[in-house]
Order: C-alpha cells, then sequence, then structure tokens
C-alpha cells in the first residue's frame, strides 16, 4: 500500500511535469518560467500539502 507522503509526492511529481510540458508545447514561455514553476509545484507545494496534512493527522 502507498502512504499518503509518497501519494502526494507522486502527485506532485506528475503535475509539475504536466505543467512543464505542457508550458513548453503550449505556450511562448522562457525556460526560467517553466524551471521556475516546475520547482514552485514539485518542491514548494509539495512540503506545503505535507505540513498540513501531518498536521491535520496530529490533531
Amino acid at each position: 500500500m502507498v502512504s499518503r507522503e509518497n501519494a502526494v509526492i507522486l502527485l506532485c511529481m506528475a503535475a509539475g511535469l504536466a505543467l512543464a510540458y505542457g508550458g513548453r508545447v503550449l505556450t511562448e514561455l522562457s525556460d526560467t518560467v517553466l524551471i521556475g514553476a516546475l520547482l514552485t509545484v514539485g518542491v514548494v507545494v509539495l512540503q506545503l500539502l505535507n505540513g498540513y496534512f501531518d498536521a491535520s493527522e496530529g490533531s
């Protein structure tokens, strides 16, 4: 069985890659912006979601 944390990681990985690849194909955004979007979804959003779920489990 997949743990909650691993499921969140996989979801953020898939969303970040889809966003970066979709941004590359569908828009004229620079590589810097696309890498920033990938890092934001893959790191920042991931940490925020895991922190939120950890805090709500502790209550």
